[in-house]
């Protein structure tokens, strides 16, 4: 066996970029592993190009920062800007367009395992934190905390949901504050009730895009879900 000699660790000093509360939001493709397994690579390639120029124009024109991309996901996070204190507004308005235009590029590419062409979205608001760390320099800023943490188990959590688009309580909660008198936007996601999440001391409350026009808003569950890991 081939040792591997460790180096001293490079980093004496992480310089955070930015720090405070803003929305993280993880998107990716639905079915992509079998898609990867029965489309050719050329095609897959094509589907992954479209998916990036869709997801990267509309979190831009809502005023996100994209982070990175995560072979079929990415994540970006909205953060307020100096005209505007509606960062969570923005990403739930940001997430829907997504998925408006995912089901555009679908029109454009049929796989041949048979599924759609579908996302799903987890989005989470809180502290984040987000700095350069040694290698990473040449990669991008590094972005931590506990809402990263929970979208991206969210995300996971989306097709076990039923939806496309889950969100924790505190974006919702944030929304309500922003919109006032047109918090009737926030109209179509109805409340699951507490997530437990891998990894989490506590549960997440959760927040789901109506999938089927005969859903109603659920009253808070007596006990929390388990999420699936």
């Amino acid at each position: 066996m081939t040792s591997i000699e460790l180096q001293p660790n490079p980093v004496q000093h992480v310089q955070p970029l930015h720090h405070g509360n803003m929305v993280a939001m993880f998107v990716d493709l639905d079915h992509f592993m079998q898609i990867c397994t029965d489309d050719p690579p050329e095609a897959v390639f094509s589907l992954i190009g479209g998916f990036q120029r869709v997801v990267t124009a509309a979190i831009a024109s809502y005023k996100g920062e994209l982070n990175s991309y995560q072979g079929d996901g990415i994540l970006a996070v909205f953060a307020d800007v100096a005209d505007r204190t509606d960062c969570a507004t923005r990403a739930l308005r940001c997430s829907r367009t997504i998925l408006d235009n995912i089901r555009a590029l679908g029109r454009n590419y049929v796989s041949i395992s048979g599924h759609t062409t579908s996302c799903s979205i987890g989005l989470q608001y809180g502290p984040v934190w987000a700095g350069t760390i040694g290698i990473s320099r040449r990669f991008g800023p590094t972005l931590i905390g506990d809402a990263v943490n929970v979208a991206a188990r969210l995300e996971q959590q989306a097709r076990g949901l039923d939806a496309q688009i889950v969100v924790g309580n505190e974006v919702m909660q944030r929304a309500r504050q922003e919109c006032g008198s047109h918090a009737s936007e926030l109209e179509p996601f109805v409340n699951v009730g507490p997530l437990c999440i891998r990894g989490r001391p506590g549960p997440v409350h959760v927040w789901k895009l109506k999938t089927r026009s005969a859903e109603v808003v659920l009253e808070v569950d007596t006990g929390p879900r388990v999420a699936r890991s």
